[in-house]
């Protein structure tokens, strides 16, 4: 079952015009006089759980003085954020199980007492169906939960604490006195004590062709969100996509479902005319492998890789960082093969698993280089080839991880990661591994781990069978902008193709060094930030403590929360509440200010 915003009563649907009530009446009111103020910069789900903690810590302590929380979101979709806006198409689908989502921290005795998504759904509901936590839903029915949840937590508010919500980007944030900070949107310019940046995926990649003038060609789309951003392409229109990967699957549903067409029950597609050709590309060629329902029993239990394996590992090493490629890797190159080979012999005896591919030919056994850059078979045309391929991976993802190999080999690096993520942290490996692992490895690792769920890859095969999506290479290509003619050219030695239109559906990373984000670029330039450096590699982020606190010589107040830390951690996840969780050391490190200050009023 997939949910949707339709399946949901209507008073469930309401939060985002309750939300509005709580910051139309402070857009235009000035700073309040609190002794002790904090902002958070960014009003997606981690936005969401700062301001939820700091409620949570704050209540616990008597005698604090009166607390402001000013709260900064680009857009009024607080609680949400972009990537789960209410007002979005229900073809949008969210990648994992709603066993798997919980707003609320059940480490807290009274985060028990809330409803996680399965529990919400099931109280909201409008159609006599079992909800199971194997399901799937749109994002736009998470962001009404989310939106829900986020009332909830503004009505619980101590008495003592005001909450003002912006809904304004922050342009600039420069320090006030030594200790404070000046944070600067459209029509407010507030002085906050301490501040955290959640700001989530709001990095720019690297524009991979300009014109003359350095500038980007005027049907070139930096980014495909928000995805009313591609409104502007006309029907019969060629759009060249960037990426095989989930950003590409929510283009091509926007410009197709999200129009006006429909897949039928056996997932043939009848067009609506108002689609244009679509033709992706990527560095490899190589689409993202769906999965299936992965939730509870279902799921791959890995063998060799756990909390007692890195203990040994961080024993060995001493004093020294650990050696991805030298330490980890060939774990997990064993790991894949005793998941990939225990799952087709159907047996967890290891000798038995050993012997038979003792006695591979040692090009047959299966390894991570065949598994995360397979060759696509052509013998026939490139776009059969594609068909068959990713209906390959359907049928494998079908079967489940449990009784498909290929599965169970997409579920080593998925569980892997947690584990892999304590050593990643905070520049514990080499700088020349963290490079690899997070420039080479990463993205294929995500390909092949954290894919689609199974209807959307088999909407894509519909529409490639439709002939609205097309491909033309298995190799890399190159592509440059024609001025006179205003259109790109897709090309290599095989095949040249002209687009109307280019979207690049690759999610950007931060990058420090090259300017990809407004925000960072000021704080860099105010000289509140300096990258993150392991061994001479810059991953992109600034430079930061353990609990997430900006490195600086002056020792300034200022934390990260999410997507800004990857490279410092790996992998988050947007929704999580449990996986590199700073929020809580945030909130703690906000009572220890608020403390000191009311003991030290003139520090």
């Amino acid at each position: 079952m997939i949910w949707k915003s339709e399946h949901i009563r209507s008073s469930a649907k309401s939060s985002s015009e309750d939300l509005k009530k709580c910051f139309i009446q402070s857009r235009n009111s000035s700073p309040l006089k609190t002794a002790f103020a904090v902002g958070i910069i960014g009003g997606g789900p981690k936005g969401m759980y700062s301001l939820e903690e700091m409620l949570r810590q704050y209540s616990k302590h008597r005698n604090l003085d009166k607390l402001c929380i000013y709260w900064w979101n680009e857009t009024e979709h607080f609680g949400s954020g972009p990537n789960y806006q209410v007002d979005q198409g229900d073809f949008l689908l969210i990648n994992y199980c709603i066993g798997h989502i919980d707003a609320w921290d059940r480490t807290d005795p009274n985060g028990y007492i809330h409803l996680n998504f399965m529990q919400w759904i099931e109280k909201n509901i409008t159609v006599d169906c079992e909800v199971k936590p194997t399901d799937y839903a749109s994002r736009a029915l998470v962001g009404h939960y989310l939106q829900n949840t986020l009332l909830k937590i503004i009505h619980s508010k101590p008495l003592n604490i005001d909450i003002i919500l912006i809904p304004e980007r922050v342009d600039t944030i420069h320090r006030s006195s030594k200790m404070r900070f000046q944070v600067e949107s459209k029509h407010h310019k507030i002085d906050i004590d301490n501040v955290v940046l959640t700001t989530g995926h709001c990095y720019q990649n690297k524009a991979l062709i300009n014109n003359n003038k350095g500038d980007l060609p005027e049907r070139y789309i930096p980014s495909a969100y928000p995805i009313k951003r591609l409104d502007h392409i006309s029907p019969k229109d060629n759009v060249g996509i960037i990426g095989w990967g989930l950003t590409f699957i929510d283009v091509a549903l926007a410009l197709t479902e999200g129009r006006g067409g429909r897949f039928d029950e056996r997932f043939n597609y009848i067009p609506s005319g108002k689609e244009p050709t679509l033709i992706p590309f990527s560095r490899n060629q190589l689409p993202i492998m769906p999965r299936g329902p992965i939730y509870g029993t279902n799921t791959y239990k890995l063998k060799y890789i756990n909390e007692k394996w890195v203990e040994s590992l961080e024993n060995s090493s001493k004093d020294k960082k650990i050696d991805f490629i030298e330490d980890i890797f060939p774990m997990l190159e064993k790991e894949l093969k005793y998941a990939y080979y225990s799952t087709l012999l159907k047996t967890r005896n290891e000798n038995k698993i050993v012997d038979y591919i003792q006695k591979l030919p040692k090009d047959e056994v299966f390894s991570y280089q065949k598994f995360l850059y397979p060759v696509i078979n052509k013998n026939d045309k490139i776009q059969k080839s594609y068909i068959n391929y990713i209906e390959k991976l359907i049928k494998e993802a079908e079967k489940g991880e449990l009784k498909s190999p290929l599965m169970a080999a997409a579920a080593v690096w998925r569980e892997a990661s947690n584990i892999v993520s304590k050593v990643y942290a905070f520049g514990g490996l080499t700088g020349k591994s963290q490079e690899i692992l997070d420039k080479k490895l990463f993205s294929a690792f995500c390909r092949t781990s954290y894919g689609p769920p199974i209807e959307n890859m088999k909407k894509i095969v519909a529409l490639m069978k439709s002939g609205i999506i097309k491909t033309f290479w298995t190799q890399a290509i190159e592509w440059s902008y024609d001025e006179e003619g205003k259109y790109f050219i897709l090309e290599n030695e095989t095949h040249q193709e002209k687009v109307n239109w280019m979207v690049d559906a690759r999610i950007a990373r931060p990058d420090l060094q090259g300017n990809n984000n407004f925000l960072f670029q000021n704080l860099k330039e105010n000289k509140l930030v300096q990258s993150f450096v392991n061994q001479g590699y810059q991953p992109g982020i600034a430079a930061m403590n353990v609990v997430g606190k900006v490195i600086h010589s002056e020792n300034i107040p200022m934390f990260f929360y999410g997507s800004n830390t990857e490279g410092a951690l790996l992998d988050n996840d947007s929704l999580s509440r449990k996986k590199n969780n700073l929020a809580p050391l945030w909130a703690t490190e906000v009572i220890k200010q608020m403390t000191s200050v009311k003991n030290n009023p003139h520090k």
